[in-house]
């Protein structure tokens, strides 16, 4: 696995750590995953 860093605003920053319980490493994989999994239909369709 490679390890990514990505730069959040301190205000989101500050929520996210509100939330303790909530695997947010986790949820922004499967957001990216969701994002790519949209770019590669819009491209196979050619409106990319």
């Amino acid at each position: 696995m490679v390890r990514m860093t990505f730069s959040v605003p301190a205000d989101l920053k500050k929520k996210l750590d509100s939330r303790p319980d909530i695997n947010w490493p986790e949820v922004f994989k499967e957001g990216l995953k969701k994002k790519l999994e949209i770019l590669e239909k819009l491209h196979a369709r050619g409106e990319l």
